[in-house]
């Protein structure tokens, strides 16, 4: 009987098959097109050539693999740690006990960090106090990241799934061997993305940029919150 892991898995290779064969499609379309349409630059022309081979990895840099990294190390640290699966139910005291630390110590960084900005001349508001265009807001997704990673940690080791520090360390990097799938998929479809861009068809086509973002989106996030779905 199948799953819905078997739906996810069954998901995600056709969007990684879909992938290759837009891309494939788009080196041939786009030859074709800059012949007949104004605008259009070709992938397989002498400059979309030259293009292609100059930019291999700054289209795979235009990635926020930084944030994405520092994301799945939070999810691997949650997982290890096995705080997901006590607070849907708590088999034991030693984990009811680790849940309250936790909670606590989550509390104190809470309250820490509401001080920074909610005294005078809190030092993570901007120059104007407020938390637009403040060192908080700026660094949200990564003081998100750590929070989470914190929380992890702190369960791991008064629950006693972190006894050591190659308990540690394998926790904070256990789910991407998990994941090495979606970084191969990213890589095309970071130059499948880089690829309409330099080719220009969209805007042909009356994009004025709405529908190129979203199918970076999609791209780059569906897969990584399908594979998040399967190994959590």
């Amino acid at each position: 009987m199948s799953t819905y892991r078997d739906y996810i898995q069954t998901i995600l290779r056709c969007i990684f098959w879909s992938i290759v064969i837009m891309l494939v499609l788009l080196l041939f379309a786009s030859w074709v097109l800059s012949i007949y349409v104004e605008g259009v630059q070709g992938l397989l022309t002498p400059r979309g050539i030259r293009w292609i081979c100059a930019n291999i990895i700054p289209n795979f840099a235009t990635v926020h693999l930084a944030k994405i990294l520092l994301g799945l190390m939070a999810m691997s640290v949650l997982r290890e740690s096995g705080i997901l699966k006590a607070l849907r139910s708590p088999s034991s005291l030693k984990q009811r006990r680790a849940l309250q630390i936790t909670g606590i110590s989550s509390l104190v960084i809470i309250g820490l960090f509401s001080l920074l900005l909610l005294l005078p001349n809190a030092v993570l508001l901007s120059a104007f106090g407020t938390i637009h265009h403040s060192a908080f807001s700026k660094g949200l997704d990564g003081l998100v990241a750590l929070f989470i990673i914190f929380i992890g940690n702190v369960y791991g080791f008064t629950s006693g799934r972190f006894s050591t520090m190659h308990d540690f360390v394998r926790a904070h990097v256990s789910i991407f061997s998990a994941l090495a799938n979606y970084f191969f998929m990213l890589f095309l479809a970071s130059q499948l993305v880089a690829c309409l861009d330099f080719t220009g068809i969209l805007p042909l086509l009356g994009d004025d940029g709405t529908a190129f973002f979203l199918l970076k989106g999609l791209l780059y996030n569906g897969p990584l919150l399908l594979y998040i779905l399967l190994v959590l």
